[in-house]
């Protein structure tokens, strides 16, 4: 663990003790009893307050720990500046900025910075951590002094089997403090895996690709031949539960692959058992280390699947290893209607941050087509953040096909979009289908102008790869053995971003690694294209509508060109580190 996750936490640790009672032992003294909890004239409810139902307040010393996001200076220059570090001849060509240098230029102005820290410890709360952006701070305290300082209580929610705390009203934000953003006043949000296992788990039970067969099929062969592997290049990992060093080595024992490095960095302490929770975590490793074989894969743990905990993954890997580490996968998410107002802006903030810094997420885009709430009731499509972020790579899922002969892959044939079979939601066919479609909060990027459609916004996935599950599957090995049938956009993710660590390594320096989003779709309008990307024509993204199903959610055609079930296409690995 890194020296500023051990300070974090053993700083959390302490405020931890002062509590007297945790929220499940207070909820066990108050459950079955209705809280009469009245309504504050003129005060607007959070929307996770209207969640479930009130069980009664949080223990007034169960400790919460907060993001406090200020105002930063020269934002309006950042995203020229962003922009300008990927175009040759600029005065900012690859001139990334470490996270100490991003502070120092676009954090808050220092002496509000000083006042809102002071204020702060005034009012209670421990200092966590002061990140190098200095625009954000991380604290904790008593629940009692939080619900104090923002005036809203904060309540014990009951929905369904989990309990969650969340504060009854929108914060209200002492002057002093100058805040744009605080999270952390509930954990009700969570974040989801993107991941698919079809019913036949064990290797035998159907066939599926070897990372030999997708280094066919994709064409990375001639960059292992070049001695290409990702050699010297780290690679992160934003997740949640940890690959195992003993599976891993499993896989790459199986297939012939060199030993990659496993790093396993916890933030906020072990996020589960050794085991139970790792399959997400294991698919990544697996697939990132079969794409960038010689890669260092940093797995950064989040304490739970909750959203406030993954913030903290987030920051640590932008503001820590920003100077050291280019090349992100993650393969969690949540649909964008479900996120706070105040998580956007902060996460979203530390996208920005990181794209500044020369530092490429790659996300998946979600495994459940066109509804990413996963809620077909609502019958509202949504698509998954982060990789809405216009800072962050959405990957989208395809399903290939290819030549076999002597059980393996000889050649590629062509791609479609990942689609469910005739019934959506675990009917016959596909278990999910590649997600894709249309941001609801954030407006077209220039980027994606020339070759997008003309409809205001962004426009997600950006790429695919291989994902579906029972067509294709990918090999991985999990809890000892070797399973088949593994899909969903989250083996396509992690190959990206295994690709761009080839590239990075090819290049020598990441200062000379154009921002992807900038060159993948320089490349995709230019005469290239056809050499660099295979075009992911067939199927559609949309939810079919099942016996007894109230609604359908209707989804995008994957064509010619770029679309919003394919995005670009998916890669000619070779080709694509040639021309980058």
């Amino acid at each position: 663990m890194s020296a500023v996750a051990a300070r974090r936490n053993v700083a959390f640790m302490m405020v931890a003790r002062a509590g007297v009672l945790t929220a499940t032992s207070f909820f066990l003294c108050v459950a079955g009893a209705a809280a009469a909890n009245p309504a504050i004239p003129g005060r607007t409810y959070a929307p996770e307050a209207l969640q479930g139902r009130i069980a009664g307040p949080l223990a007034p010393h169960e400790t919460v720990k907060i993001h406090v996001l200020l105002q930063g200076r020269n934002e309006d220059e950042l995203d020229g500046l962003i922009a300008a570090q990927s175009t040759p001849g600029s005065f900012a060509y690859g001139r990334y900025l470490t996270p100490q240098q991003f502070g120092s230029y676009f954090g808050a102005d220092p002496a509000t910075y000083a006042r809102a820290i002071a204020g702060l410890r005034a009012a209670g709360l421990t200092i966590l951590e002061l990140p190098n952006n200095r625009r954000d701070i991380v604290a904790a305290a008593p629940a009692a002094t939080l619900a104090s300082l923002f005036q809203t209580p904060i309540d014990l929610h009951v929905e369904g089997s989990r309990t969650f705390y969340a504060a009854r009203y929108a914060p209200l934000i002492p002057p002093w403090l100058h805040a744009v953003a605080v999270t952390g006043l509930d954990d009700y949000h969570e974040m989801h895996s993107h991941m698919r296992i079809a019913p036949a788990q064990i290797a035998g039970g159907q066939f599926s690709y070897a990372p030999a067969d997708v280094a066919v099929a994709y064409d990375l062969n001639p960059l292992y031949q070049q001695g290409l592997g990702g050699n010297g290049v780290t690679m992160a990992n934003a997740t949640f539960g940890a690959a195992t060093a003993s599976d891993l080595a499993g896989f790459e024992t199986t297939f012939k692959l060199p030993a990659a490095k496993l790093v396993t960095t916890p933030i906020d302490g072990p996020s589960c058992a050794a085991t139970g929770c790792n399959g997400e975590s294991t698919l990544d490793a697996d697939w990132a280390t079969a794409t960038a074989r010689n890669v260092t894969f940093d797995q950064v743990v989040a304490h739970s699947t909750r959203n406030k905990d993954f913030d903290d993954v987030y920051e640590y890997i932008v503001d820590t290893l920003g100077a050291s580490t280019h090349v992100v996968t993650t393969s969690w998410g949540s649909c964008e209607q479900e996120m706070s107002k105040s998580e956007l802006a902060l996460d979203n903030g530390y996208f920005q941050q990181a794209a500044a810094e020369g530092q490429w997420w790659f996300s998946a885009s979600g495994d459940n087509g066109t509804d990413d709430c996963e809620n077909y009731r609502r019958r509202t499509v949504s698509v998954d953040f982060p990789g809405t972020s216009p800072y962050v790579i959405s990957v989208g899922g395809t399903r290939l096909r290819a030549a076999i002969a002597n059980g393996g892959v000889t050649r590629y044939e062509s791609e479609s979009v990942w689609a469910f079979g005739n019934c959506g939601y675990g009917g016959n066919g596909s278990n999910g289908a590649g997600g894709g479609g249309k941001s609801a909060l954030y407006p077209k990027p220039a980027y994606q102008t020339a070759i997008t459609p003309h409809d205001g916004s962004r426009d997600v996935p950006d790429v695919s790869l291989v994902a579906d599950d029972v067509n294709d599957g990918l090999f991985v090995y999990d809890g000892g053995r070797l399973q088949s049938g593994w899909g969903g956009t989250s083996e396509a993710a992690p190959q990206w971003a295994g690709l761009l660590a080839i590239v990075e390594q090819k290049k020598g320096n990441y200062k000379k690694v154009a921002d992807p989003h900038a060159r993948l779709y320089q490349l995709a309008a230019s005469a290239d294209r056809a050499k660099v990307f295979h075009d992911v024509v067939g199927a559609n993204n949309g939810v079919p509508a099942c016996a007894g199903d109230i609604a359908v959610f209707p989804g995008y055609d994957a064509v010619k060109g770029f679309d919003l079930a394919s995005g670009i296409g998916s890669y000619d690995g070779a080709a694509l580190v040639r021309a980058y």
